[in-house]
């Protein structure tokens, strides 16, 4: 059987969720096709099992030393040479990935998903529309939005966890107070605060342990809440499917949870929510701090993106400027 290939070589977990709709529009649209998804280990875990997608290319991140190009680049160039593929997509141009996909000889290839877009144009949205625009999708295909399907032995394992807590997920407010950036982070005494005011409230808290262990047990000491222990990405999902709502920084677990269907309130501050923000149903808070370094475009052109720390010294981030009762009200927004 002939087949299609999706290049997803961002760097994010987020990143391979804006991707979900495309691949979902172009498998639905081309069912002759077996389609496989070359991205970066460990978000790779995500589309295990996933009946969208035939096989999972996880490339590691880095370079050999003395090499200029990427373990990634090196790896598709070896895919590339052995399977022969119809159509080729990717969101990726660095690295040369665009030159190698073109060259690979596939009838048909994308490689400018970003060309077009706008500041208040979501990234899924916009991968859809291009698509559409490059004849690969009908134009009449309404936007998929990000899902992720999980086994009920995913979800077995997260009741046990939830079990393990005394807790119900539905009944519960999970904090992910971890972004891959400092910079990008809610103080960790707002996260104390909001879990305060959601308590009153009379609802359960926890706090998302991910990979910022330190910070979450810091968290629930200072409020009592329940920490939810990490696990491996897909039975993240499953412990956050069916929450009552989760409250993020700019993070790919904030796009995960939303995959699963989970309410999700988002806080942007160095990066555009207009852009990166979380789809529906959603509640996305951009920082009012009016930052002449901000990019909504391209934010690793700031210079707080490569240094991790606020170019202003009376700030630690702009997302600090988003303040406890604006997030508490969100979040009871989408509680009621």
């Amino acid at each position: 059987m002939k087949r299609g290939l999706f290049v997803e070589l961002l760097g994010g977990i987020g990143d391979l969720i804006f991707a979900l709709p495309s691949l979902d529009a172009l498998t639905r649209t081309h069912p002759d096709l077996r389609w496989d998804v070359f991205t970066f280990a460990p978000a790779a875990d995500l589309l295990v099992g996933d009946s969208r997608v035939d096989e999972v290319f996880g490339a590691p991140k880095g370079t050999a030393e003395g090499d200029e190009r990427p373990y990634c680049w090196h790896q598709l160039w070896e895919l590339l040479d052995r399977q022969p593929y119809e159509i080729i997509v990717s969101d990726t141009r660095h690295s040369g990935i665009h030159e190698l996909i073109e060259a690979s000889g596939a009838p048909r290839t994308v490689t400018q998903l970003w060309r077009g877009t706008g500041p208040q144009e979501p990234i899924a949205q916009l991968f859809v529309r291009r698509l559409r625009e490059e004849g690969l999708i009908p134009p009449e295909l309404s936007d998929p939005r990000a899902e992720l399907p999980l086994s009920e032995p995913e979800r077995r394992a997260a009741r046990v966890v939830w079990r393990s807590l005394g807790q119900s997920p539905d009944k519960t407010v999970i904090l992910n107070p971890h972004s891959g950036m400092t910079i990008k982070r809610w103080p960790a005494a707002s996260y104390g605060a909001l879990a305060k005011g959601l308590r009153a409230n009379g609802w359960g808290v926890a706090v998302l342990e991910g990979e910022a262990p330190e910070l979450a047990r810091e968290i629930a000491r200072e409020t009592g809440v329940s920490v939810l222990p990490r696990r491996r990405l897909r039975e993240t999902a499953a412990c956050l499917e069916g929450v009552a709502v989760l409250v993020s920084a700019d993070s790919g677990l904030a796009h995960l949870a939303n995959a699963v269907g989970t309410p999700v309130v988002g806080i942007y501050g160095p990066t555009w929510a207009g852009r990166y923000g979380v789809a529906a149903p959603a509640r996305n808070l951009q920082s009012a701090f009016d930052c002449p370094e901000r990019q909504p475009m391209n934010f690793t052109l700031q210079r707080c993106w490569y240094t991790g720390a606020c170019v202003f010294p009376d700030k630690t981030t702009c997302c600090e400027d988003i303040s406890v009762d604006t997030v508490l009200a969100a979040t009871r927004e989408l509680l009621r």
